[in-house]
């Protein structure tokens, strides 16, 4: 065997998976497709920032500066990961192809070769490939159509009217800085709502009072959410913002959607400043036609509507992956058929993700060293 584990992805969750594995006394090598580490955070916008607290969002072994404040900016986040992968065996610049069972192992078909492990850890993210929606008459749009993974800065939409197609956490955080910019005309396309929290309610972080809570039962924990959101907020549904099915616990584990933080977007709605629109039913050229017989005519459309791992490429010949393209075995979970394949990092946590991940990347070290 070429190594004992190989790591896939150099994001959070590969990097939080690296320190254990080393710390339980093995040294994996981590394969990178990008030049860098995090690189899906490198990529994202210029207004970026974490949502979850820096005291519960920092690798295993490594708090966050608290020069970076409570929540710490892009580039601050990407420094402390590029610190933290400090002495790390990394492979940059190399994508891996296909992964396949050997006789011993596992042999990654890598760009101009391939490499052999004993142990291979999926840790690409849940974010690695952006969905975007099929919508009928698409083509005849004239106007911009990009996902929110690839928006820079508002500067790019000044004098510009901008239709924001779903209500998650990325479309309410761009919302919130749209309506505070030079754009135009502001819209949201939803199809249903989410639960929309403050990142503080009387100046505590919701986050620390979301995993004190944990122990409650879920139900429990949706009634507390809604509460808050109510308390911070009042009806948004006034307003036409969707009221959600179901509490953002219960849907976490429904379908993988975590909730809405609120950075601006609940106040521009009220304002006036966004208006909301249902689901859209086509585009008719210039024209976004919705469900409702109701119509808009954005310079440019910017999707929120979520990622996928893409893995299918790499092990979907090897495990089943549902209709998120995501396995079964998520956290540090390994296939019953396929010992020594770990998928890592993969879910979205409603209680942050790095907060979950630092036991989850302790239990993955346990289980591969013994």
């Amino acid at each position: 065997m070429d190594e004992y584990v190989v790591i896939v992805g150099a994001g959070p969750a590969g990097l939080a998976a690296a320190w254990a594995i080393r710390r339980a006394g093995r040294d994996p090598l981590v394969v990178e497709q990008a030049d860098a580490v995090a690189a899906s955070w490198r990529g994202r916008h210029d207004h970026l920032r974490l949502n979850t607290h820096r005291a519960f969002s920092h690798q295993p072994g490594a708090r966050i500066p608290r020069r970076c404040g409570p929540y710490p900016v892009r580039d601050d986040y990407v420094a402390y990961l590029r610190e933290y992968s400090a002495g790390m065996r990394l492979r940059l610049s190399t994508r891996v192809h296909r992964i396949d069972r050997t006789d011993e192992g596992w042999e990654l078909a890598l760009d101009g070769g391939s490499l052999t492990a004993t142990h291979v850890v999926i840790a690409t993210g849940s974010d690695a490939e952006p969905f975007l929606p099929d919508w009928p008459g698409l083509d005849s749009f004239g106007g911009a159509v990009i996902h929110a993974g690839q928006f820079r800065n508002v500067a790019e939409v000044a004098g510009r009217d901008v239709l924001v197609v779903g209500p998650g956490n990325s479309g309410v955080d761009l919302l919130g800085y749209l309506a505070a910019s030079d754009a135009g005309r502001l819209w949201l396309s939803a199809r249903s709502g989410m639960t929309v929290t403050p990142r503080r309610l009387g100046g505590v972080p919701l986050h620390s009072v979301s995993i004190t809570l944990r122990r409650l039962p879920v139900r429990w924990q949706d009634a507390t959410a809604r509460a808050v959101q109510r308390l911070a907020f009042g009806d948004l549904g006034r307003f036409g913002y969707p009221r959600p099915a179901l509490g953002p616990f219960t849907r976490q584990r429904t379908d993988g959607v975590t909730i809405a933080v609120d950075d601006g977007f609940a106040r521009a709605l009220k304002a006036g400043r966004v208006v909301m629109k249902p689901g859209i039913d086509r585009f008719d050229g210039p024209v976004v036609r919705f469900t409702d017989g109701t119509s808009c005519a954005p310079n440019t459309v910017i999707c929120a509507t979520g990622y996928r791992p893409g893995i299918e490429a790499l092990a979907g010949h090897l495990v089943p992956l549902d209709r998120r393209g995501m396995p079964a075995f998520t956290g540090a979970g390994s296939s019953p058929e396929h010992p020594g394949l770990w998928f890592f990092g993969l879910d979205s946590s409603i209680y942050g993700n790095m907060h979950v991940r630092r036991r989850q990347a302790r239990q993955l070290a346990r289980a591969i060293t013994g």
